[in-house]
This record gives structure tokens, sequence and C-alpha cells, in this order.
């Protein structure tokens, strides 16, 4: 795994070279790992509408559901709206796919955990 795509706020790569499935599942896992341990176990799945979105997004679900978490499927949404969801229905975080602002070779993962209130 790249660790360049680690950046501070998110996740980020080039697609198929830095970002796969096998990543996004390691990355659900991981995160739905963390937040077992710290008692937490719900989070809403968000995606942009870039071609390689829904792989990633099947890949957390795994990753995240191997580690006991429960998924709210969010679909296809801006990301302030996956913001939104988490608040308005308590959940215990969310990640979203989303390549942002970057060209369409890239994608990559928010991850937050808790609510904003």
């Amino acid at each position: 795994m790249n660790p360049a795509i680690f950046r501070e706020y998110d996740i980020r790569g080039l697609v198929g070279r830095d970002l796969n499935a096998e990543v996004a599942r390691a990355v659900g896992r991981a995160f739905g790992s963390r937040l077992k341990r710290r008692g937490r176990s719900r989070v809403a799945l968000g995606q942009d509408v870039r071609e390689s979105s829904p792989q990633f997004a099947k890949a957390l679900r795994e990753g995240l559901c191997a580690s006991g978490i429960e998924v709210h499927d969010a679909g296809v949404l801006p990301t302030p709206v996956l913001y939104y969801a988490i608040e308005e229905f308590q959940l215990d975080g969310g990640l979203m796919v989303t390549g942002s602002h970057n060209p369409v070779e890239y994608n990559g993962i928010k991850i937050c955990e808790g609510t904003l209130a």
C-alpha cells in the first residue's frame, strides 16, 4: 500500500495504481476496527459519480462489515449531504468515496468519526 495516499484530511490516489478495491477493503476494515474499539458501530457510506466509486464503496462496505460495523448506504450524493446524514441519523461516522476536485483518474475516501454536534 502506497503510504503517500494518506493525506492530512483524506485518502487520495491514482485509480489502479494507488487506490484499488483491496486498499479500500483494508481501509474499511481498519476504520471499522477503530470504531468497534471505541464502542461505535454505525456509519453512513456515500459515493460520487466517478466510474471507480461503486467498486470502492463496495469494498469499503465489505471491510466495514467484516469488522462488525452496520453500514447505512447513502448512495450517490455530494459530501455535505453525507455529513448531514451522519448528523440527522446520529450515526457514529461516515465514509465518502470521492475524488473531489482532482482529475477523473484519481479517487479517494473521506472518513469522519462522530458527529459535528
